[in-house]
């Protein structure tokens, strides 16, 4: 063979290599292109199923009226408005064709491949109570999701197990941004009572590497109505002790203009001693708020008025008490309500404890200092 042969024929070689090359690349570009078209025609024909189907077409008014207009038959460019479609593809000849591999039954494509209908032979199923608690039967509540978890990642975890109906994930609305947050848990409905009763035998369940928590739906809905009653009862509970805490304040009702205030007194002084000073000049006395050592304290009155009566009586504001020029003068405005708002609560605190000893709580008794400044009578001594 010549040199200029062999190269002619290397060259042949080459080009027939780099054909086959370019043929498998093709036959892999073909194949690629049938397993995403596989994939998509998948996803339409789930979510048209799904507009059509038993669970959602009875409850949905749109598509019912657009149902009604044309023998049942729905123009595949309204579904195209539809926000989940529409996200698939808004290419009517894609959608018709999809359709056309439905092997359900439930879809019926028009001649033109511009419509699509529900199977007529396939009523749709009434909505009543019977049909409710059929439903509830196949629903499971699983919780555990990725609260940033889509409905697409939640349809692709549920697509390992038997054929699921529908899938209603579960959000509340925040209230600063309006906006509806999914709460990490769904309601899904299987197709068949039987499927449902497969899925629940086996409660290991993961999502993202994260413990499922799967229950029936009605044990669920139980679950939360005995938990609402119970937080109900708790709250009108405390209703009732704050309305009856609220009663017993609103029962003291102390008069204004009552009460004195005194300071400068010696380490010694009692309320013995103060009372004996003011009961002269007028002023009936129903409680002092001191006790020996203090550096001041308070007279509250029994009459309304009789403060500034009193404290006219007191020449320079100032009485002698043993030893101690004591300085009164007399509560007013926010200073007077401070005071006996606080006389209130603090009334209204003793009556509450008294009653709960009465229903059996264990009385706090403590020993009595040794001294003689309380309200009570002082106690006897022996004669020598």
């Amino acid at each position: 063979m010549t040199e200029e042969k062999e190269v002619q024929a290397e060259n042949n070689e080459s080009q027939d290599k780099e054909n086959k090359n370019e043929d498998e690349q093709n036959k892999n570009a073909e194949v690629d292109s049938i397993e995403e078209k596989s994939e998509l025609d998948s996803s339409i024909i789930r979510q048209i199923e799904y507009y059509f189907g038993d669970l959602n077409l009875p409850r949905d008014k749109f598509l019912r009226e657009q149902v009604k207009l044309d023998d049942g038959w729905v123009p595949l460019e309204v579904l195209t408005r539809f926000n989940r479609l529409a996200k698939l593809t808004t290419d009517i000849g894609v959608i018709a064709n999809a359709i056309s591999k439905s092997t359900s039954g439930l879809l019926e494509i028009s001649d033109d491949n511009l419509k699509v209908r529900r199977n007529p032979e396939l009523p749709i199923p009434e909505m009543n109570e019977e049909r409710r608690k059929e439903l509830v039967s196949r629903t499971i509540y699983a919780k555990g999701f990725g609260k940033d978890a889509s409905l697409d990642d939640i349809l692709k975890y549920f697509k390992q197990f038997e054929e699921v109906e529908n899938i209603i994930m579960r959000k509340y609305q925040d209230r600063k941004t309006k906006t509806f947050i999914f709460k990490g848990s769904v309601f899904a409905t299987f197709k068949t009572k039987d499927q449902a009763d497969k899925f629940m035998e086996t409660k290991d369940y993961k999502f993202n590497d994260t413990d499922l928590l799967v229950m029936w739906q009605d044990a669920y809905v139980e679950k939360k109505r005995e938990e609402y009653a119970k937080l109900s009862a708790n709250k009108k509970n405390k209703n009732k002790n704050g309305e009856s805490e609220q009663k017993e304040k609103s029962e003291f009702k102390l008069p204004t203009g009552t009460v004195l205030h005194f300071s400068q007194g010696h380490d010694k002084m009692t309320r013995e001693d103060v009372k004996e000073v003011l009961t002269p000049l007028g002023g009936e006395v129903a409680f002092i708020s001191f006790k020996v050592g203090d550096t001041e304290g308070w007279v509250r009155l029994a009459n309304e008025g009789d403060a500034k009566k009193v404290a006219e009586k007191i020449p320079d504001g100032k009485i002698k008490i043993g030893e101690s020029e004591v300085v009164f003068r007399v509560l007013e405005g926010e200073e007077e309500k401070n005071y006996l708002d606080k006389t209130i609560e603090e009334m209204s605190k003793r009556r509450q404890n008294m009653k709960k000893q009465k229903k059996g709580g264990k009385p706090q008794y403590r020993k009595r200092k040794q001294d003689n400044h309380d309200d009570a009578p002082r106690a006897k001594t022996r004669a020598s």
